[in-house]
């Protein structure tokens, strides 16, 4: 028991304080997006899982009366001559008021973009309709170029009437890639995740990292994706065409954020050896998932394995 928690408890340091640094640090990040982003996601759950897995062995771990949740909440009144420890019984109380805390963070966020996100699709459905022959695409009215989607089971990728204006039909197939490779890889899920533990840990600086980082990530990994099923020419151009600003909570667009996110984005497709190959990456992000989310799954599942013969 004493080795399972000093170990999680070197899994946060090194995924929730080292590994988000060193991810930043590294230049190789542009060049193989969906490895980055699986190391991001992998050090983020990794970090979630120990410090969980850290708490759970803390409140359950008999050391002493009173310091078992359990037993600190049955057994509260001396008893067989015991008196409850009285440091045992603040570490029980800090770790279920840090746990508490955390979740008052963190459901929160949670709750807000997932009423958001219902909010807005319920907005599309009365203002938004159905473009022929693309089962999963709505066309609103607006003149300004904007492509986004909105997690959803029925038509989940929004379209204006600017953008279908103004881009070309192979640039609108390439940046309609670009939407679904975001909807196939949840990257929606992978946002709202990193948000929320960010809001339960923010003394973190993984998460911290991790927060800010990742969405460029994801669209340059969806750019990827597109660039290889429909080309880079038509992607880049579509880039130039659509208009500069960001989408709302919970949705995920190809628009560009910023002029200069754009320019970058378009500079990398140009560069052909800068769009990544699955093949080459895949193996190597499934090894940093498992690694930094197995380690810390293995020392909790050691823990509780162990509880019952520490009691």
């Amino acid at each position: 028991m004493i080795a399972a928690s000093i170990a999680l408890a070197g899994c946060v340091l090194v995924l929730g304080h080292l590994a988000g640094p060193l991810l930043l640090r590294g230049r190789w990040s542009a060049g193989i997006p969906g490895t980055a982003v699986a190391l991001w996601s992998a050090a983020a759950g990794g970090t979630a899982l120990a410090l969980t897995g850290l708490v759970g062995l803390g409140l359950l771990w008999p050391s002493s009366p009173g310091h078992r949740l359990i037993d600190w909440i049955a057994d509260c009144l001396p008893k067989d001559g015991h008196t409850i420890s009285l440091v045992a019984t603040l570490t029980s109380a800090l770790l279920l008021a840090a746990g508490a805390t955390a979740l008052r963070l963190a459901v929160p966020r949670v709750i807000r973009t997932l009423r958001e996100r219902r909010e807005h699709r319920e907005m599309l459905d009365i203002v938004a309709g159905d473009l022929a022959e693309v089962p999963d695409v709505r066309v609103l009215e607006h003149p300004l170029p904007m492509i986004y989607c909105l997690p959803a089971r029925e038509r989940p990728i929004v379209v204006t009437t600017g953008a279908l204006q103004r881009l070309d039909p192979p640039e609108v197939e390439a940046v309609l890639a670009h939407e679904r490779a975001h909807l196939r890889q949840r990257h929606h899920l992978v946002l709202m995740l990193v948000d929320a533990l960010r809001a339960a840990v923010p003394w973190l600086g993984t998460l911290r990292l991790a927060h800010t980082t990742l969405p460029g990530l994801l669209e340059l990994a969806a750019d990827d994706s597109a660039a290889r099923s429909h080309g880079r020419a038509p992607l880049m151009s579509a880039l130039q065409k659509l208009a500069i600003t960001s989408c709302s909570a919970g949705a995920l667009a190809v628009n560009p954020a910023s002029a200069q996110f754009a320019a970058l984005r378009v500079a990398r497709l140009r560069a052909s050896h800068m769009v990544s190959r699955p093949l080459h990456t895949r193996a190597l992000s499934w090894m940093a998932v498992a690694a930094a989310v197995g380690v810390p799954a293995t020392l909790v599942t050691m823990g509780i394995i162990m509880l019952p013969l520490a009691c």
